[in-house]
């Protein structure tokens, strides 16, 4: 059977492979006249790079080598302007510039013996990397590799040992094998005696209670520990981070001094309100910004009856207000809905501070409740046990209540004012005979106003100015009596009588007139009348 040209092609092709001769006939091809440069011909030690833009398409194993251990995520492109910027820093800009079929030569900034011959041609840029004295290039870029290694771990060195972290590295066996500067540096101050800080190496551990074992997927672990320093009665704290590294494990300790102060100084704050809030006789309890308890008192305990254990599993404010409805520890309304939507805006009135109620329980205690709003989104309410306060007044507006129909079951007019000449407290006898029935006329009535009206309704009398003298007195202050004539023809007995904290009482006790000093009366009375119309 006869083969056709691309099934030998194939045959061959595989047999150059299988033979590892692919890569020789294809270096061979790039050599033949005419064709596109390669780095053949060159010494395997001489540092030369072929470039098409930024990709490597070829190397000597000597340039290889140089660029062979470059950082991570880093091309060879840039891994070896990396490795020349020192020497060559415009390296980048004139590869960028060199232009179709042009060769250059450049020679280092410091005055070392390398050079760089960069050209261009077929669309193809070589790097070569040689010496200037025509020399073999071996020692100069070994020395070179030599340089950037030892700049590179210069430059590790100091980081590690600038670093206010301390680092270090231990083996499998939990053997310390490398430490930096602030480590060592907290290793001698841990000393018990200055004589023998820093003469021994490795020396003990500093953190010899540490669990530094990695956690099982490999990430690092993070623990917090403490160190007494010698001679110091407070404890350092760090957190230590571990991860696992080939051979061990390497740790960072952070100085968490701050951190811990601030916690023990935030965790003595709460003991402290705790212990100030146990002592208040009114009930406090305080939600987070997840609306769930974080903090209660006993006087709430006492006041609401719910289980300890319901509180300390710390419900939502929902949760708590159907508890306290089971318990009967809520008002009760007609439409408990209606309420209940109607207290769900006791979150937004208590963030404003607006939220206050007075809660009537089914057993007759009277609760205050008012919200105020607390920083991070935090809710705090606080319940008041207003009950004797709530029956005091309800006593006292009942007493009131009392006094009040017992004074208009009163036939006399009577009228009390304060130390001050306002109007306290009238009867209803008081109100028909001077014509005051307004409520609001009688809240701002004084005795100036009541002797203008008494004066209007009745015939001149001396009595008007005593009266005004008695309610003035500062002194010592005796009862009077004295005689009025109404212009309706009746006569009424006034009595002026102190009364504790110099308040006056005036009464108008009205009697029958004559029946001859009542006709003239009467008749002046509608002669009055009529002038007003």
């Amino acid at each position: 059977m006869e083969l056709s040209l691309a099934s030998l092609l194939s045959v061959v092709f595989a047999a150059l492979l299988s033979a590892g001769l692919f890569h020789q006939v294809i270096l061979r091809f790039w050599q033949m006249p005419g064709r596109r440069m390669s780095v053949a011909g060159r010494p395997p030690s001489q540092p030369v790079f072929l470039f098409d833009g930024q990709d490597l398409i070829d190397a000597t194993p000597g340039g290889t080598q140089l660029i062979t251990d470059r950082p991570d995520g880093l091309s060879e492109h840039d891994a070896l302007l990396l490795l020349l910027q020192k020497d060559f820093p415009n390296l980048a800009v004139e590869l960028d510039g060199l232009a179709p079929g042009e060769s250059q030569t450049l020679t280092p900034l410091n005055g070392t013996d390398l050079m760089l011959t960069l050209t261009h041609r077929d669309g193809l840029k070589r790097v070569i990397l040689g010496a200037q004295d025509g020399n073999d290039v071996d020692l100069h870029y070994a020395a070179l590799a030599r340089t950037a290694l030892g700049e590179e771990l210069a430059m590790l060195r100091d980081l590690t040992n600038a670093a206010p972290q301390l680092i270090w590295r231990e083996d499998d066996s939990g053997r310390l094998i490398w430490a930096n500067r602030a480590y060592l540096a907290y290793s001698d101050r841990c000393a018990e005696s200055k004589d023998v800080a820093g003469q021994v190496w490795p020396g003990g551990k500093l953190f010899a209670d540490l669990n530094a074992t990695p956690r099982p997927d490999g990430q690092a672990a993070v623990n917090r520990v403490s160190i007494q320093l010698h001679g110091e009665k407070s404890e350092h704290w760090f957190d230590v981070t571990t991860m696992p590294l080939d051979g061990g494990t390497v740790h960072f300790a952070s100085d968490a001094n701050a951190v811990v102060r601030a916690e023990n100084a935030k965790r003595e704050f709460q003991q402290t309100l705790s212990k100030t809030f146990a002592q208040l006789a009114t009930g406090l309890a305080i939600f987070d910004d997840h609306r769930k308890l974080t903090m209660f008192n006993p006087a709430f305990l006492d006041m609401t009856g719910l289980p300890f254990e319901f509180l300390s599993a710390r419900p939502t404010i929902e949760m708590l207000l159907n508890r306290m409805r089971d318990m009967r520890r809520l008002p009760e309304p007609k439409d408990y809905s209606s309420w209940r939507e109607q207290f769900t805006q006791l979150e937004a009135e208590a963030l404003e501070g607006t939220y206050c109620e007075n809660w009537d329980l089914p057993d007759g205690q009277t609760f205050r409740v008012s919200g105020r709003p607390h920083p991070d989104g935090a809710l705090a309410f606080l319940f008041e046990d207003i009950s004797a306060e709530v029956s005091l007044t309800r006593h006292f507006r009942n007493e009131v209540e009392t006094a009040q129909a017992v004074m208009d079951t009163i036939p006399d007019a009577i009228a009390v004012f304060s130390n001050a000449n306002t109007l306290v407290s009238s009867n209803e006898a008081y109100r028909e005979l001077w014509e005051t029935d307004d409520e609001e006329v009688m809240s701002d009535h004084d005795l100036r106003d009541a002797m203008k009206t008494w004066r209007n309704a009745s015939l001149p009398s001396p009595i008007w100015p005593r009266l005004e003298d008695f309610a003035t007195t500062t002194g010592i202050r005796e009862p009077f009596s004295d005689r009025v004539t109404l212009i309706d023809g009746r006569h009424a007995m006034c009595h002026a009588q102190p009364l504790a904290g110099r308040m006056t009482l005036v009464r108008f006790e009205i009697t029958k007139p004559t029946q001859r000093v009542l006709a003239p009366l009467t008749a002046q009375a509608h002669d009055r009348k009529l002038a007003k119309r």
